[in-house]
């Protein structure tokens, strides 16, 4: 009896672990899977940006040299006209006292060239009133011998006169008449060397470019020089002037290095001035993220802190046109699109020009949108895409209409109904049309 009853718990044994064997092997697959459900759905990307102050302005050394003084100190407030560098200034002063001399040597031999003229001017003046009083003689000298020839004449018509009495009183007219053009000649080349001796003047005085060199070769070498040596004086006095560096408006000051007795090449940049009022961001994003970044869109900012991060919006002020070859952290050149963002001084607290954040780029946003995982779909050629779903424990393989994307989900326009179980990854799961699955939530 008792070896019957223990055949029997045996055989019992037996039949049970055949039969847990066969429904391990034949229970229907577990299947992870989601529900779909409505939410909304962004297109995101996130790049790093830098606080930039809108009203920045940087000073540079016009003359260079050495350092003498520098008033500007990192972080200090500046108001307009405020000295912050002196130059040394020796070598520019000792080359205007240069010049100043050979500009004065230069106007005593132009004055000297003027009084030269002036001189002989009133000589050519004199010599013309002369030539006038001479004239106005041989005039008369001309007309006596003129009437003394017609007289004569008449009385060798009535043989009163010898011929030669009358010849005689021809030669003596015609030499009166030579005598007079002769006189008239000397006037007319008086008055031109007048009129040249004046315009010499006029032009000496007036400091103009002669109109002809060659004729007035010492003065224009002279005004030439002169010219030559005022337009020195006018760079001089100019660079002078910028041995001292004044703040050119109100800000604080950054990024001055700079020591005395330093030798400062020109073109160096000396300071940075900012106003601590007014900053954007600036970011630049990859070429291949710009479409849907539009001027005017909204963005996200997160400033990373110690006590927290802090996350603020701002605005799209505007997108460069052009992209630009930025490297990347790992070394790749890229080409980027510089990006400013506007945001409210009223909204920030304690920051500073050239901190860096994080901004967030939305590019498509859908609400209340039917979502599903990304690892959901699958394509079947052709553009076709389909999700697996578990209906009365079978699998079933729904074609789908894709929306926006994002890194993760997927916006569904149509082929879902709100609360199907999807399976999440189907790489993970071998399934297929009609197969049994147990859906694991």
């Amino acid at each position: 009896m008792k070896n019957a009853v223990k055949r029997a718990f045996i055989a019992a044994g037996i039949l049970g672990f055949i039969a847990l064997c066969l429904w391990l092997i034949y229970r229907p697959a577990a299947v992870e899977c989601v529900v779909a459900e409505s939410g909304l759905l962004r297109n995101t990307f996130t790049e790093i940006g830098e606080i930039t102050p809108i009203y920045e302005t940087d000073l540079y050394a016009k003359t260079g040299g050495k350092l003498l003084e520098t008033y500007a100190v990192e972080g200090a407030v500046t108001a307009k006209g405020d000295l912050l560098f002196v130059f040394d200034g020796l070598d520019f002063k000792l080359e205007e006292d240069g010049v100043l001399a050979e500009i004065a040597v230069l106007d005593s031999q132009i004055n000297s060239l003027i009084t030269s003229l002036e001189t002989q001017k009133k000589a050519t003046l004199a010599e013309a009133e002369s030539l006038k009083i001479q004239i106005r003689q041989a005039q008369a000298e001309e007309e006596k011998r003129s009437a003394d020839l017609e007289s004569m004449t008449r009385l060798h018509e009535h043989g009163a006169l010898s011929a030669q009495d009358l010849a005689d009183s021809r030669t003596a007219y015609e030499q009166s008449k030579v005598s007079r053009e002769l006189l008239a000649n000397q006037s007319r080349l008086a008055a031109i060397r007048l009129s040249e001796t004046e315009a010499e003047l006029a032009l000496l005085d007036d400091r103009q470019p002669a109109p002809d060199a060659g004729a007035t070769a010492p003065r224009q070498q002279l005004l030439a020089r002169k010219d030559a040596c005022l337009t020195r004086l006018s760079s001089l006095r100019e660079r002078l002037g910028d041995i001292e560096v004044v703040a050119p408006g109100a800000g604080i000051l950054r990024d001055s290095p700079l020591k005395a007795g330093q030798i400062v090449p020109p073109g160096t940049k000396l300071c940075s001035i900012y106003q601590a009022d007014a900053y954007r961001v600036d970011c630049y994003i990859l070429v291949e993220n710009t479409l849907g970044v539009n001027e005017g869109d909204p963005v996200e900012i997160t400033l990373r802190m110690r006590g927290g991060d802090a996350t603020y919006r701002g605005t799209i002020s505007r997108k460069s046109p052009d992209a630009v070859s930025k490297v990347s952290r790992i070394g790749v050149s890229e080409k980027r699109v510089k990006v400013e963002v506007a945001i409210s001084i009223a909204d920030w607290v304690a920051i500073g020009p050239y901190w860096p954040v994080e901004v967030c780029f939305e590019t498509a946003r859908a609400e209340n949108c039917l979502l599903a995982p990304k690892t959901a779909l699958f394509e079947d050629g052709g553009d076709i895409w389909k999700v697996w779903v578990i209906r009365d424990g079978k699998a079933r393989a729904l074609t789908v209409e894709r929306g926006i994307q994002s890194p993760s989900m997927v916006e569904i326009k149509s082929g879902l109904l709100p609360g199907d179980t999807i399976v999440k990854n189907v790489r993970a799961s071998d399934l297929s049309e009609g197969k049994s699955c147990r859906a694991v939530i």
